[in-house]
């Protein structure tokens, strides 16, 4: 059954190979027939098989499991980062399959495969309905990006909403490259559609049905755009690419990934006892380390964050035990502050962010850091203030950085702007979004507003 097993992984690959344009090995046939003299000594062959035998045995001693996965945790280069270390660990070889996440989903659910790691926590959620799989685990996440070519013929530059940026995309008919694949990234990019409330067809609208390294380089050709994982992007400039990032940070553009171990119940050929060794291996602590180095040394920041409940437990913990003992706290909850408002109030507020988000959210437009103007999402600076009771006497609000960098506005100037607002950003925190006061700077990583 194994051996069927490999049958099938390799007969899998040939197809995609095939799928993908790879008919570039036409010519073996013709050297073959070029050596008539090996059939003429069938024997000669047996033994340098019988010597392959026991290295091919050792290599495989500790077994070997089939991981269906999407395009990006192989062409962001992670998966030739990690499985080696596991290999050499465990014994357990490791055979790959990438495809898109449907792709994946399928093989999962087809008894194909015995780990599926993918990116679609909606799709992840219903092959555990469906029975597919016996365990979930977080795993890590980075987010997706919406890249284009420098001369950015729709616009898009610095936005801040992906639909919007799809919305300028479609008016300008620019050329867009999709997935087109039944992936995560093609699902995601179908929800940002729905939310732009557009239907996408027409010439500039192209649907590749290929990974995303081969629709990044496809995009890069024609001078288009694109939708990305930003692992995938940041390894393809290692390339050259001269597509660059138009569009992040948007909440809808988070990531997560998912590994998911498959049901026994599917075969015999199932191999579950090494799918949760796998497992086990890729949410802990050691192996989410390594997924935390994967990117630094050539862009500078890791590619992934690991998200495992392990690395959340152990990183929680450091972070508990190196934390000030004087950090303020909700006291319910036990979350750290985010904002705080101080001074000349009747009621000095310390919020979690949480408490903050769960407040009455209101939009913005105001001008990006490109020069345009973008619509942003947050809370009444007005109505905050209103929470704290500024005191009589008190005329200017100094906003406070993390890092201490600060900014003074005049309650009077405030009180006239109904939507200022201290806006969300997509990796936590707060900025300032200040609707007809272009000359004042915006501040990242509000965290106290003082009264004065």
């Amino acid at each position: 059954m194994k051996h069927f097993k490999r049958i099938l992984l390799l007969l899998l690959s040939i197809f995609l190979l095939a799928a993908c344009g790879g008919a570039e090995e036409t010519e073996e046939p013709a050297a073959a027939e070029e050596e008539p003299v090996a059939t003429e000594e069938p024997a000669a062959p047996e033994e340098p098989a019988g010597e392959e035998e026991p290295a091919a045995a050792e290599a495989m001693e500790g077994g070997s499991l089939i991981l269906a996965t999407t395009t990006s945790t192989e062409d962001s280069g992670l998966l030739n980062a990690i499985l080696p270390v596991f290999e050499a660990e465990t014994g357990i070889s490791v055979d790959v399959v990438a495809v898109g996440t449907g792709q994946a989903l399928e093989l999962g659910a087809n008894g194909d495969a015995d780990v599926v790691m993918v990116h679609a926590r909606a799709r992840e959620d219903q092959f555990m309905a469906d029975n597919h799989g016996v365990r979930r685990d977080d795993l890590m996440y980075n987010d997706f990006v919406i890249v284009g070519p420098p001369d950015d013929p729709a616009g898009i530059m610095g936005r801040n909403r992906a639909a919007r940026a799809f919305e300028l995309i479609a008016e300008a008919e620019a050329l867009f490259i999709s997935r087109g694949d039944d992936s995560g990234t093609h699902t995601k990019e179908l929800v940002i559609w729905s939310e732009a409330g557009i239907e996408p067809s027409g010439d500039w609208y192209n649907a590749a049905g290929q990974g995303m390294g081969a629709v990044i380089t496809m995009a890069d050709e024609l001078q288009g755009y694109t939708l990305s994982d930003r692992a995938t992007y940041l390894n393809r400039t290692l390339a050259g690419t001269t597509l660059e990032i138009m569009v992040e940070g948007d909440p809808i553009l988070f990531n997560p990934y998912g590994v998911m171990a498959v049901n026994p119940d599917k075969g015999d050929h199932i191999q579950i006892d090494l799918a949760n060794e796998f497992i086990d291996w890729l949410i802990s602590v050691p192996a989410q380390q390594l997924i935390a180095e994967y990117g630094v040394e050539q862009f500078g920041s890791p590619l992934f964050t690991p998200d495992s409940q392990p690395w959340r437990d152990a990183v929680g913990g450091a972070d508990d035990a190196e934390a000030d003992s004087s950090e303020e706290t909700n006291e319910e909850t036990g979350a750290p502050v985010a904002l705080r408002i101080t001074g000349m109030v009747d009621t000095e507020q310390a919020w979690t962010e949480e408490e903050v988000r769960s407040q009455d959210v209101i939009e913005a437009e105001a001008m990006n850091n490109s020069g345009q103007m973008d619509t942003y999402e947050g809370v009444s600076i007005n109505a905050l203030l209103a929470l704290a009771g500024v005191q009589d006497g008190a005329s200017t609000v100094t906003f406070v950085t993390g890092d201490g960098e600060t900014l003074e506005m005049s309650l009077a100037d405030l009180g006239g702007c109904d939507n200022c607002i201290l806006s969300f950003r997509n990796q936590g925190g707060f900025s300032t979004t200040l609707p007809g006061f272009d000359d004042l700077p915006r501040l990242r990583d509000v965290v106290e507003l003082q009264v004065n």
